[in-house]
């Protein structure tokens, strides 16, 4: 069996079908991984769609837990004892990656501990950007104090780093996001490095915006990227599409301040 060079963890509670998705997009990947499906309590009418992912490709795997009184957090710091891949990267069940994603990662984590792929979200047909270079100190204290710049399927560390940490996944305190919980313990350790990359390769779909979405609208928007992503040509052109955007958004981002700087100073 190949080895690993990424460990790809899904936290799943009650996607149901979209997961299938998910994993497809994490085993569609340029280099080899192993996908740890990580439950917290998966209802049994939707275990059946993990249990078929587990059955066709070895590389799956999945850890089935009760429901716990959070996120599952300490689930996961559980499966990460059996991690084989040099670094670790993460997937929504409801998330798609582009198959260049890990290995966009790896090349940066060859020199950090801590990095992530350009952050998107995808709300209402419009694509939110979040700017973070999470090497220069004032992105970083942003995240460390502030605000979480970088969604969950866009982020990854090495192995390596998670272990040396005095404590990993945990428990989160009571309105804290659980990624950003975890993303601070990594930030705030004195040695670790950042890495912050400006390709798109994680396309992601929070479910705020898509509360009272039927299980099969939410499917059919899945499948409709997952379409555009599968297609060498249609992808060539979602990236470039993404990264106009992305510039576009940052130049709207850089006049806003300085519009504000313009007043602040006219004010005083």
């Amino acid at each position: 069996m190949t080895t690993p060079r990424a460990t790809v963890v899904i936290p799943t509670f009650d996607h149901g079908p979209l997961i299938g998705l998910a994993v497809d997009s994490a085993l569609r990947q340029s280099v080899p991984v192993e996908v740890f499906i990580v439950g917290d309590g998966v209802p049994e009418v939707h275990k059946p769609f993990i249990h078929d992912l587990v059955a066709r490709d070895s590389r799956v795997h999945f850890f089935d837990h009760p429901k716990s009184p959070g996120r599952g957090e300490h689930y996961r710091h559980a499966a990460l004892t059996h991690a084989r891949g040099e670094i670790v990267c993460y997937l929504c069940d409801r998330d798609l990656w582009l198959p260049e994603h890990v290995a966009h990662l790896l090349a940066l984590l060859q020199t950090a501990d801590f990095a992530h792929s350009l952050s998107l979200h995808i709300r209402a047909g419009q694509v939110e950007f979040f700017a973070a270079d999470l090497a220069h100190p004032v992105y970083r204290h942003m995240m460390l104090w502030q605000v979480n710049r970088v969604p969950l399927s866009c982020a990854g560390h090495t192995l390596g780093f998670y272990r040396r940490l005095p404590e990993g996944w945990g428990d989160t305190p009571p309105g804290v996001p659980t990624d950003w919980h975890m993303f601070r313990k990594l930030l705030g350790h004195p040695d670790c490095r950042c890495a912050s990359g400006t390709l798109p390769t994680a396309i992601t779909f929070p479910s705020p915006p898509r509360k009272g979405w039927s299980p099969q609208a939410r499917l059919d928007e899945l499948r409709a990227w997952q379409a555009r992503i599968a297609d060498p040509a249609q992808r060539q052109g979602l990236l470039l599409q993404l990264m106009q955007l992305a510039i576009r958004s940052r130049d709207h981002e850089m006049a806003a301040f300085h519009a504000e700087r313009m007043q602040h100073r006219a004010g005083t």
